[in-house]
């Protein structure tokens, strides 16, 4: 009995309207449902207008036990730049939620209170029915989670990127990436040309082309994957149980991939909508459960 919803990016308009849809109302602060709760899959900041208010409605709501929330990258960002500068190791760059401060005032010292908040975000959820991360669900990855972090919120070590952390967050909370073939190049508009794809990562490679492996829309050889690049790669098993993610919204990419598999981020902050998924007891994920603003 649990609603999963995607990515927000700020737009608090659209959160307010889908949590209505699902049937929660507003006491006092927070949203509730008599019988359901809301899983939210990360990303709360940047893009959108509304980012205070988003924040407010989610945090809310985590609080009093209406919801989980789960970090995004655009979280993890914000914790990892603000520990930057705090350590005197970020002199003058720019970071991408430099814009949700206009949601503050500027007042860093609010918007901090929220990323003090963010620490403590967990990285994935798993019960017995399904899974949930923000953006890739690696077996390796999750157990490393659960043996070294138990529900502890992120250390200074995790932050800065340490050896043994840096690819288990990198791939949770972005996705894999895999190099292209030599001469070969991302061209997108709006987005300097590139050399690596973000992957189909519960595909299996060895069946795939560069061009079917790639979430992103792009124009790709249609060659097959190089394996010996990802040796250690296990796609997502049919027999596994229902996994959800977000953060490929602004490749359109989102929905029902395979009745074990969902994607619930409809590109809210790129033009999109905002997506629920309500998830029941049933082992096979259906499309008429989606709901959407």
């Amino acid at each position: 009995m649990i609603d999963i919803i995607g990515d927000i990016h700020g737009y608090s308009d659209q959160l307010e309207a889908l949590l209505l849809k699902l049937g929660y109302r507003k006491e006092g602060r927070v949203y509730f449902h008599p019988h359901r709760t809301v899983l939210f899959l990360g990303d709360y900041i940047n893009k959108g207008p509304k980012i205070k208010a988003t924040l407010e409605i989610v945090k809310a709501m985590a609080d009093k036990g209406s919801a989980v929330a789960l970090m995004g990258n655009h979280e993890f960002n914000a914790i990892r730049d603000l520990f930057r500068i705090e350590n005197g190791l970020a002199t003058g760059q720019s970071f991408q939620w430099e814009d949700s401060l206009l949601a503050f005032n500027h007042n860093i010292k609010e918007f901090k209170y929220y990323v003090d908040w963010f620490k403590n975000l967990p990285l994935f959820y798993e019960n017995d029915y399904f899974r949930a991360v923000h953006a890739c669900w690696d077996s390796g990855h999750i157990a490393l989670f659960k043996e070294k972090l138990s529900g502890k919120p992120l250390t200074g070590e995790l932050i800065s990127n340490a050896p043994e952390w840096s690819r288990p967050l990198t791939e949770t909370l972005n996705g894999k990436d895999l190099a292209l073939p030599i001469n070969a190049s991302i061209q997108e508009a709006g987005f300097p040309a590139g050399t690596r794809i973000r992957t189909k990562w519960w595909e299996d490679p060895a069946q795939m082309s560069y061009k079917d492996f790639s979430v992103d829309p792009v124009d790709l050889p249609d060659v097959p994957v190089d394996l010996p690049l990802i040796q250690d790669w296990q796609a997502y098993g049919q027999s596994e149980k229902p996994v959800f993610f977000g953060h490929y919204g602004r490749a359109r990419f989102s929905s029902l991939i395979r009745d074990n598999v969902c994607c619930l981020d409809f590109g809210m902050g790129n033009g999109g909508s905002l997506a629920a998924y309500r998830m029941d007891e049933g082992p096979k994920l259906s499309h008429d459960k989606l709901v959407y603003v």
